[in-house]
């Protein structure tokens, strides 16, 4: 995620976006009522469907209490302060009224949805927005554009809960030891419904919390969750920080303890948590012993792979047809240097976008709604021919190459200082191009409307980079500026940092890409983000107009479910299906790019590590030796200090993330992956600089 010196372009972002009476951004901490303004406004009446097939709640008889406070609820004849004017606003009941931070937290949850025949899950989620956080503007986050009408939540979700009371987290499964989460003693269990298998995780306590607000848990899936399936979160014996056991919230004890209730609202919840109590029983975890329990669906893969599936079919038609045409608008010849050859230009691409395809812009839509790839635009290339192949006159592979956050292609001449071995080839990547900063500080000052615009133009870019490497077997090879230089019959992927995060997707898009090579690339932004040096300088204008840090999370968290379109690991199956093979280089103690992301990846992807790792990843096995699949590379550059474990960036970038293929040795390993097809670790042991 390396990025470029962004300050002065992030300016010109903020002034459409910012509250002209906010003033500067100030810290958290003084901004610590800005944690709850996510309350809805008590006028709001809004129904909350349910998932409850029909269920019209307890058989029972109704609790009958005696003169009750507006604000308490009657539970098994008791009256009890649950936040009624809340709940009846929409906010879920299973939320304690001293520590919900978000109200409709337990988050992800099928309490807010709504039953969908249409759905192959039977559900569409259903969120009201005017429960979200708003920005200093009061814009609502739109909702309904990015995020309701779909058949599940991200299964990149960053599940969460929260306690009024602290918590002592010296129990929860920690990031270095992932297998403490399947244990069966573990304090908490995520659940796949369907088949009772238990779903590796980590928790922790969010580290950016403030001091005397409520305390957010959240729960990291350490391998991508099944699309369309439907979990159950259950948590127990959490304790505070005297040692005391955490009670239950009045309203889940009561479906816990069967109560019966006056709030209808939970009462429509009865007939589902007999289900999720079944289950859980059935896995061993003992009804009585709860502190909170819900469950949620995730979306299904038809879902998130369906604008790229519909996509893939026109690009390859257009683009194999050779005719979309280049232009060379300038050639560097240096002899003697390391990159004595250099051709810059335009190339026409395929648009499946809106309007010029610039900034902002979305998918252009047929009358069923999938993207029409008619229009076409115009993107840049740099093509950087190494000094071994300038000087030999012998025909090499191209490997389009992906850039950085917010950079452009224009890396690709540094690049190939590095490889000498292939011409590198680089685009932007749109949507997280240098272009694109000024849209993407004004959707984020903006509260996230225009939203789909980031994950939209980086399936784009995807489209643009699969033309590129047409053109690198077709037309550019008879570029007399390029004369006898390129060999057509392969070419490659390599990116790195945002391109390495990207490279998957690419590599599923483009027919013509077998094998990419993914440094320092992970999954999942609504995870790394937050660990990560690169976002600091966006994080920090982004609160000029969303104060609260916990506000910003949580609405990153939602905006998951756009960047699904994008993220690598929604297209497993496609690179599965076609053979396609991935080499990820982990960079230990990378800054910018956490290794906990990238080696979700890997065990998302099932991938071997490429023996012998710098430490074992849980969830990973050994590669045989010329192993021909998809692996992990871990490289140690030695570069520290290591990040800290939570929830939190590094005080500065340690250099772990650029230093990665600096190393010959690790340069030799790529070159044979892309070149043979082989994983080999050809380091004397663990790649470091020793």
């Amino acid at each position: 995620m390396r990025t470029s010196s962004l300050a002065p372009l992030i300016a010109l972002g903020l002034v459409a976006c910012q509250d002209p009476a906010a003033g500067s951004a100030s810290d958290d901490a003084s901004t610590s009522a800005a944690t709850t303004e996510m309350s809805p406004t008590t006028g709001s009446t809004e129904h909350v469907p349910t998932t409850s097939s029909g269920s019209s709640g307890s058989t029972a008889a109704p609790a009958e209490c005696d003169g009750c406070a507006a604000d308490e609820a009657c539970i098994g004849g008791i009256c009890e302060a649950v936040g009624r004017a809340d709940i009846e606003a929409g906010c879920h009941p299973l939320g304690d009224p001293g520590g919900r931070v978000q109200c409709v937290y337990p988050w992800p949850s099928n309490f807010y949805t709504a039953p969908d025949v249409a759905s192959t899950t039977g559900l569409k989620v259903a969120l009201p927005g005017a429960l979200l956080p708003k920005n200093t503007q009061q814009t609502e986050f739109p909702v309904e554009d990015l995020l309701n009408g779909s058949p599940g939540f991200t299964p990149n979700a960053q599940i969460r809960f929260a306690t009024a009371t602290p918590i002592d987290g010296s129990s929860l499964p920690p990031i270095d030891d992932i297998g403490r989460s399947l244990v069966d003693e573990a304090p908490i269990v995520l659940l796949a419904l369907d088949s009772g298998e238990r779903w590796p995780y980590f928790a922790e306590v969010d580290a950016t919390g403030v001091a005397g607000e409520p305390q957010t848990i959240f729960i990291r899936p350490m391998r991508q969750l099944r699309t369309g399936t439907r979990y159950v979160v259950a948590v127990r014996g959490l304790r505070d920080k005297n040692g005391e056991e955490i009670p239950a919230s009045p309203l889940f004890r009561a479906l816990r303890d069967e109560l019966t209730t006056d709030v209808p609202q939970l009462e429509a919840e009865r007939e589902r948590y007999d289900e999720l109590f079944a289950a859980l029983a059935e896995a061993g975890v003992d009804r009585g012993s709860l502190q909170q329990a819900w469950d949620f669906t995730t979306n299904t893969e038809a879902a998130m792979q369906r604008d790229f599936l519909a996509i893939q079919p026109q690009v390859e038609a257009i683009a194999e047809t050779g005719d979309l045409g280049y232009t060379i608008e300038e050639v560097s010849e240096n002899p003697g240097s390391e990159v004595p050859l250099v051709v810059r230009g335009t190339f026409t691409v395929p648009s499946c976008l809106t309007d010029d395809s610039g900034p902002g812009t979305v998918f252009a839509r047929d009358p069923m709604g999938l993207p029409d790839c008619s229009n076409t635009a115009t993107a840049n290339f740099w093509i950087a021919v190494p000094q071994a192949i300038y000087e030999g006159q012998i025909p090499a592979p191209v490997a389009v190459y992906g850039h950085g956050l917010l950079g452009s292609g224009a890396e690709a001449e540094s690049v190939a200082k590095k490889n000498g071995s292939l011409i590198m080839a680089g685009t932007d990547f749109w949507g997280m191009s240098e272009d694109d900063i000024a849209a993407v500080i004004g959707m984020l000052g903006n509260n996230f409307v225009g939203g789909r615009t980031l994950g939209e133009r980086l399936v784009q870019s995807t489209v643009n980079f699969t033309t590129l490497a047409y053109l690198a077997q077709g037309a550019l090879v008879d570029e007399p500026a390029l004369q006898g230089l390129i060999d057509p019959s392969v070419v490659y992927y390599i990116g790195g940092s945002q391109g390495g995060i990207m490279g998957a997707t690419v590599t599923a898009m483009a027919p013509e890409i077998r094998r990419g090579v993914l440094v320092v690339g992970a999954s999942n932004y609504s995870l790394m983000v937050w660990r990560s040096t690169a976002f600091d300088q966006v994080n920090s204008v982004w609160a000029a107009t969303q104060p609260s840090t916990q506000n910003r999370e949580f609405l990153f968290a939602l905006y998951q479910a756009v960047f699904d379109v994008a993220d690598p690991v929604t297209y497993r199956s496609v690179i599965e299906t076609a053979g396609d093979s991935l080499l990820l280089i982990e960079s230990i103690g990378d800054a910018q790019v956490a290794n906990i992301a990238s080696e979700a990846m890997a065990r998302s992807y099932g991938m071997a590590m490429a023996a012998p790792p710098v430490y074992p990843v849980w969830g990973l096995e050994d590669a045989p030796p010329m192993f021909t699949g998809s692996a992990l590379l871990q490289v140690d550059t030695k570069n520290g200090p290591l990040p800290p474990l939570e929830n939190l960036p590094a005080d500065g970038d340690n250099g772990a993330h650029g230093a990665a293929v600096d190393d010959p040795a690790v340069q030799a390993i790529l070159g044979a992956f892309l070149l043979e097809g082989i994983v080999d670790n050809t380091c004397d042991g663990a790649c470091d600089p020793n």
